[in-house]
């Protein structure tokens, strides 16, 4: 009998192996269409029991039913260790098995046609659980929900959640969904979630630890927001506002979709230095704490940003949480459309901004900073695994789309435009659609050739360069291959005043007829409105792009001015010397705030990364006094002055202004009218302390000394090691970021960079440039999506020599197995460096 159970076994084993097919790492289009065409009615039941210590594993269990089309060898996504993989039954039957290649393979043998239940005990894999002392939050975007446990880890496989969470006696915990249950012993709370509306795996979410909440009700809505901020008057200042901006998101939402908020709740959880500015759980948007949670008298620009980063989030509870994209290489159309929607919802909520002047200076910078360089990507890009998801994201999700969908809208109407984005809500709720099935809809709805027009602005990469050339009687466009179709404004002078014209490119080729009564004493204003997209050259000198006298009462045009005058600096039109000069003297003049901040971004990339050392000596003086009599001028609202001194904060090299700078840190003088926060403080300390002035240490410890909340005062530890002046220190700092746990959270890492590649260190952190570039393929693997491109950004912006640009460009030839869109990313960071070594 013993050596008959013994061959059965045997018989078994060998079965079981048979039916194991090797499965790619991650998920694979292949695999992910496989799942799709067989698996539905998907339903997680989740427990986690979350320990008091940070270090002690976290075990679970999951409860997957779903349905089956056809019995199949079929892979649930696990990317953990064997070890992590307890016990296993398919339809109550034992499975001994194991996790290959982040995949547990469950043999067909075990499972039916029809409904299947499956139970895992596992230990949760802690890379997406971001856990930081007393509290904890997921993060599963965009295929990280299977590194914490098994589960079909794809966006078309939506299915509803029932979450149950265990966790130290005085925790909070928040989730998608209501909380239904909650019962407490003397040591430990658990938390029972409803269940679910239908979501995909990337959307399931919740935070638990220490925080406050609070609870904030209207007739229309009633919110719970979650707070670790001890600044209690920083709260107060913020907390209606924040509610009231939520609200009206909501309700114009409701209006423009005409369905009502597709969610059972929506919650808030603001955590410190989250990873992202926000991120869109449906029920609990989790964002960073210092996004929504401003200091006192922000700048309308913090103010602005802090809506639009709110409407942004609202947003995709409709666009991306309702209807969400099938496969990842649409991950942009839910980015185009929350972005589009909260620049929509913001201009009631600010009435007196100029809001086409937001959009301009909004996406426009941000859209060629990727663009014009070696690494510019398509809209839609193409992507055979979910690994590399997070390569898609970037500027041109988040701000070239957006700029295309404006053009797309003012091409239908936008009654029509708003009618299909309608029809496709309604028809894909819950469910999942991409850009196909929308331009399927907007065809029909459209006279225009919408397919055509998606050949160009959303599968090509590039920003074209429009050259403008004057005639006699007609202005010429002619844009380079990467044309685009579009249309903008041009102003022509008409004896004493302007006349707007509207020019409409259609191919590579467009001439304008000029009337006759054109005046030659004035320039024609190319691109009035900012919405043409691309870099304006005139051919000749008859179309000046100087700025004219006539801008200063259209702040529009201005702007337009300024964006284009800057890419014509990019592409040596211009020289570094002459450039900022004229920024200098355009800062004095400027009377718009937005413009003005816009402008001292620009005058600030000049100084550090386009000016040599020597330069920035002789030109010091014409900084610290722009920058000063902006900051200092009483005409000036203090909250538009205060970018400016922070800026002089940022930038100052001369000892006086050094001195001056260690003097408000010392709270020993002050600026009339602008208020220094805590943040504010720390932040001129590691200023200071990158200056090397000679007591720079014993300013960082009295710093850290004053932090009270402990949430700063860790962050503060782990930055100003990449801020002393001792080397040794500096050199450990770095060499600790080779280890992956040391790499998180990623804003303390990534303000720890800026500190040690900071211009003033250059002549050092040259020698770690390698060491920086070799770690990125691991970094892509290891950390969250936006991170590859923000260490690159980190590590490059303190270098313009020609020897670091040497550097990178033989890091990168040395390196061909880099994956495309990964070097995509360096070539972005890299060519601010690329541009100024060239200049030299």
């Amino acid at each position: 009998m013993k050596r008959k159970s013994t061959l059965f076994a045997l018989i078994g084993l060998l079965f079981l192996f048979a039916c194991k097919e090797k499965v790619e790492y991650g998920v694979s289009q292949q695999l992910a269409n496989l799942r799709k065409q067989n698996v539905s009615n998907i339903e997680y039941s989740i427990y986690l029991d979350i320990p008091e210590s940070e270090t002690a594993a976290i075990p679970g269990r999951v409860e997957l039913t779903f349905e089956l089309a056809e019995r199949i060898n079929l892979p649930i996504d696990f990317r953990n260790a064997d070890s992590c993989l307890l016990n296993i039954s398919v339809n109550y039957r034992q499975l001994r098995t194991r996790i290959e290649n982040g995949h547990i393979v469950i043999p067909k043998g075990y499972l039916y046609k029809g409904q299947n239940k499956i139970s895992i005990d596992f230990l949760a894999g802690k890379t997406s659980l971001n856990r930081k002392g007393d509290y904890l939050f997921s993060l599963l975007v965009p295929d990280r929900a299977s590194t914490v446990f098994p589960c079909f880890d794809q966006p078309n496989l939506k299915a509803s959640f029932n979450l149950t969470l265990q966790t130290p006696q005085n925790w909070i915990a928040v989730g998608n969904a209501p909380l239904i249950n909650k019962m407490e012993t003397d040591t430990t709370t658990l938390w029972i979630f409803d269940k679910t509306y239908p979501i995909s795996t990337y959307l399931f979410a919740f935070a638990a630890g220490r925080f406050q909440a609070i609870d904030c009700v209207s007739d229309s809505l009633k919110m719970t927001i979650y707070h670790r901020e001890t600044d209690a008057q920083k709260v107060a200042r913020n907390i209606k506002k924040v509610f009231e901006l939520h609200q009206s998101a909501i309700k114009w939402l409701e209006d423009y979709t005409r369905i009502n908020y597709p969610f059972q709740k929506l919650d808030v959880v603001l955590i410190p230095d989250f990873p992202y500015s926000g991120m869109e759980h449906p029920g609990a948007i989790f964002y960073r704490d210092s996004r929504i949670l401003l200091d006192e008298n922000p700048s309308v620009t913090q103010q602005l940003s802090q809506a639009n980063l709110i409407a942004h989030e609202v947003s995709h509870q409709w666009f991306g949480n309702l209807v969400t994209m099938k496969w990842f290489n649409d991950v942009w159309l839910k980015e185009v459309f929350a972005g589009l929607m909260a620049d929509k919802i913001v201009n009631p909520q600010y009435p007196k901004l100029n809001h086409q002047l937001s959009f301009v200076l909004s996406h426009y910078p941000r859209a060629y900073s990727v663009d014009r360089t070696g690494g510019a990507n398509p809209i839609r890009q193409n992507l055979d695994n979910l690994l590399l998801a997070g390569t898609l994201y970037g500027d041109i999700i988040y701000h070239k789309a957006p700029i295309a969908l404006q053009q797309l809208e003012l091409m239908m109407g936008s009654e029509k435009f708003r009618e299909g984005l309608n029809i496709y809500l309604k028809k894909f709720a819950y469910d999942n659609a991409g850009w196909s099935e929308l331009i399927d809809i907007f065809d029909k709805l459209s006279s225009d050739d919408i397919k055509s027009w998606s050949k160009r602005w959303i599968d090509t990469p590039g920003m074209p360069a429009i050259n403008v050339n004057l005639t006699n009687d007609k202005l010429i466009f002619t844009q380079t291959d990467s044309w685009l179709p579009m249309q903008f404004d041009i102003m022509l002078p008409i004896k004493t005043e302007y006349q707007t014209l509207t020019v409409k490119l259609t191919g590579k080729t467009c001439e304008i007829p000029l009337p006759n009564n054109v005046s030659t004493q004035k320039n024609i204003i190319v691109n009035s409105n900012g919405l043409g997209y691309g870099l304006y050259v005139a051919e000749n000198h008859n179309l000046t792009l100087i700025q004219p006298d006539e801008l200063t009462s259209n702040d529009l045009a201005r702007a337009s001015f300024f964006i284009n005058l800057h890419e014509l600096f990019l592409n040596h039109f211009i020289d570094s010397d002459t450039y900022f000069r004229y920024l200098a003297n355009a800062l004095t003049r400027e009377k718009d705030s937005q413009i003005r901040n816009y402008l001292l971004n620009n005058l600030e990339t000049a100084w550090w990364q386009f000016l040599d050392r020597t330069n920035r000596i002789i030109l010091s003086q014409t900084l610290e006094e722009t920058l000063s009599g902006l900051f200092k001028n009483q005409k000036i609202p203090a909250d538009e002055r205060k970018p400016a001194f922070l800026t002089y904060c940022r930038t100052i090299i001369s000892p006086e202004a050094t001195e001056f700078m260690q003097k408000i840190w010392a709270k020993e003088a002050q600026v009339k009218g602008i208020t220094i926060s805590e943040n504010d403080y720390i932040d001129l300390s590691l200023q200071l302390a990158v200056r090397d002035i000679h007591d720079a240490d014993s300013i960082l410890q009295v710093q850290e000394e004053r932090i009270q909340n402990a949430d700063r005062l860790a962050k503060f530890r782990f930055v100003k090691r990449a801020a002393t002046p001792d080397e040794a220190l500096r050199d450990d700092f770095f060499h600790s970021l080779l280890d992956a746990q040391n790499r998180r959270p990623e804003p303390w890492v990534a303000e720890g960079l800026r500190l040690f590649f900071h211009p003033l260190r250059a002549s050092h952190s040259i020698h770690y440039l390698n060491a920086a570039l070799d770690l990125l393929p691991e970094i892509q693997q290891t950390n969250d999506i936006f991170f590859p491109k923000i260490w690159l950004d980190a590590v490059l912006y303190g270098h313009n020599s020609t020897e670091a640009s040497r550097i990178v460009a033989r890091w990168i030839k040395e390196h061909p197995q880099v994956s495309p869109n990964l070097k995509g990313k360096l070539l972005q960071s890299a060519d601010p460096l690329f541009r100024a070594a060239g200049s030299k």
